[in-house]
């Protein structure tokens, strides 16, 4: 029987540099660096884990095992590192070290393995490991004798572990992957890349992911792992980087418990972008098997199912996703990428269904864009990513919106946003939709239930919050309206939205004098709610002259673009007109206006209810 051939040691290159963890040299150009024991160890660590965070105490702990060492002696390794390297200390002129404030440091430069044997992956060593090779030489030997230690603190880990295994992992968050390409425009990428590992691990059912907004709220934080762990209420963090380089995509990740502040798991990977969907979710299933999360037959297929991609079609996907996640008033600008990814590749199921929920929300009443044009585009493009792909989780909850809000197809909603759910379990906007599903059908105990399983993988977006304000004043529960805008004007006072809502719950209590004082705060940001909120009020306070100022305004606005007919219906409502109103609301009917799913909860057709026609209309709509 042939021996087999000894795997070869990995040597790592970066810059200038060569470094042989084995050997414990530092070659620069073919001349040896001296470092001292405790200086080059720090150096292996941080490169083994290169673009990922490595937290101080972690560090301390590995380089001086059962020692209290003060925090000044690690920062003193760190510096006598960086001048060995001839770094820089700042974050932005750093070539190899990265500092980031109150939490540790980060191996920035790109790396590669230069005698890595045959071996196809690029995960990170542990600092414990010592090469399988053929210990005949001397030098061998001295390396067996300076990795002792090392052994040491990797069986005392193991035996940790084995007598102290920690709780089960059940809740993570996927920080924002921090964008080492030194290029801002590349910004987008980073966060593609991390919306992508977000929605496969969200598709595992005995898992609790934390959705996209809340944790984007920690790009760039100084705050420690403990304190982001405790805001979304997690018991592990998922963090690291992505480069681009080229077609190249380069990720590194870790798996931290957040419990201990414990590192628990770390790899590295390189595809082409083109395979970049398949190795997010080969970083997924490494994940899930690291917290050893219970996974179906049906997510493991689909963690390992192969979804090549057009580069440029994701490309331009990317850049439209960016612009409508951080401010969905951005859609307009999106649309024009999306239009462009999808005309580059027919293909792209996630961009259809991008392109769908776009047209959806450009049509609804604050979009300014008539919905008897936009819902059929809506209706066109879901239907094509359903077509692609009849398992995309987003296609089915931007179906479910059109269904509801569009078609008033309240069993085909309530199929799709289930269909959504079952998919992806942890999609805080399916649940959030749900919930004002059954909101609308006066179902108010199954809407706070869903609305707080949104907040719960969301805990830090304000629009589950802003829609738990909307069920209160739907249930016609003032005081409950008032007070949950009260609490979101204290996490973020300057989302004038939230006056929307308070001005509802003031309105429902008769509070007039605070309801206008709320409404008038919208007459910038929100002209459609501030024509409809001060309408309101002053027209059941008497003042019938303001009312018919803002009725003025409605008209004159209504020469230059579109104006929906539901601010016309509310109008004559308010003044008692009930046959104007009546017929206001016929003309938003044909016109398939998404407003009209209120007609059941809506106070201000509380004078229209005994009226056949109106009751004829609810009917329609599928209300009776």
């Amino acid at each position: 029987m042939l021996a087999k051939e000894p795997t070869r040691r990995v040597i790592y290159a970066f810059g200038p540099f060569q470094l042989d963890p084995a050997e414990r040299r530092l070659v620069r150009d073919g001349r040896e660096l001296r470092l001292s024991p405790k200086v080059f160890e720090t150096l292996v660590l941080l490169v083994e884990r290169r673009g990922l965070l490595v937290e101080k105490d972690e560090l301390m702990k590995l380089l001086w095992p059962g020692t209290f060492v003060e925090e000044v002696t690690l920062a003193r390794n760190i510096s006598h590192l960086r001048k060995a390297l001839g770094d820089t200390p700042g974050q932005d002129d750093s070539q190899y070290i990265a500092t980031v404030s109150k939490r540790g440091y980060r191996f920035i430069a790109p790396v590669t393995e230069v005698a890595s044997g045959d071996r196809q992956d690029t995960a990170p060593s542990t600092i414990a490991s010592i090469p399988k090779t053929i210990w005949t030489r001397p030098t061998h030997w001295i390396a067996l004798v300076l990795a002792l230690p090392l052994l040491g603190i990797a069986a005392f880990l193991g035996y940790r572990a084995l007598h102290h295994p920690p709780a089960p992992i059940s809740s993570l968050a996927v920080l924002p992957l921090e964008n080492l390409s030194r290029d801002p425009d590349q910004e987008y990428f980073a966060d593609g890349m991390t919306d992508e590992l977000i929605t496969n691990l969200a598709q595992i059912h005995s898992l609790r992911v934390i959705s996209r907004t809340s944790v984007m709220q920690f790009k760039h934080t100084n705050k420690s792992l403990s304190e982001i762990a405790a805001a979304l209420h997690v018991d592990a963090v998922v963090e690291g980087s992505v480069t681009r380089s080229g077609n190249k995509v380069h990720i590194t990740a870790q798996l931290l418990d957040a419990r201990q502040e414990r590192h628990l798991w770390a790899a590295s990977y390189e595809r082409e972008i083109n395979d970049v969907l398949a190795l997010q979710s080969q970083v997924a299933r490494a994940i899930a098997d690291q917290v050893q999360a219970n996974i179906t037959p049906q997510e493991a297929a689909t963690l390992t199912r192969r979804r090549p991609i057009n580069p440029d079609s994701y490309n331009a996907f990317l850049k439209a996703r960016f612009l409508r996640y951080r401010d969905i008033s951005n859609t307009s600008q999106a649309l024009p990428f999306l239009l462009q990814a999808v005309a580059i590749d027919p293909n792209n199921a996630a961009a259809w269904a991008e392109l769908a929920d776009s047209y959806a929300h450009m049509g609804a009443d604050w979009g300014n864009r008539n919905p008897a044009e936009m819902r059929p585009l809506a209706a066109e493009a879901v239907a094509k990513a359903l077509q692609i792909d009849p398992d995309l989780a987003d296609a089915y909850t931007a179906s479910a919106w059109i269904k509801m809000w569009y078609d008033w197809d309240w069993p085909g909603a309530e199929r799709d946003l289930k269909r959504s759910i079952e998919l992806r379990p942890n999609n805080a906007t399916a649940h959030r939709y749900y919930a004002r599903f059954f909101s609308v059908h006066k179902r108010f105990d199954e809407a706070l239930k869903e609305n707080r399983l949104a907040i719960d993988l969301d805990p830090l977006d304000i629009s589950p919050q802003f829609q738990l304000a909307w069920v209160y004043a739907d249930a016609r529960m003032g005081d409950e309206a008032i007070a949950q805008c009260k609490r979101m004007l204290e996490i973020d006072p300057a989302h004038t939205g939230i006056y929307i809502l308070l001005g509802r719950g003031y309105d429902l209590n008769r509070q007039w004098p605070a309801a206008l004082a709320a409404y008038e705060k919208l007459e910038d940001a929100h002209k459609g709610a501030y024509w409809s909120g001060v309408m309101h009020v002053s027209a059941v306070t008497g003042n019938r002259r303001r009312a018919d100022e803002i009725f003025a305004e409605i008209e004159e606005a209504s020469k230059h673009r579109y104006i929906s007919p539901i601010f016309f219906a509310e109008y004559y409502a308010d003044v008692q007109d009930n046959e104007r109103a009546i017929q206001w609301l016929e003309t938003a009917y044909r016109e398939r206006s998404p407003s009209l799913i209120d007609l059941q909860v809506n106070y201000l057709y509380d004078g229209l209810r005994s009226d056949p026609r109106f009751q004829d209309l609810e009917r329609r709509v599928g209300f009776r």
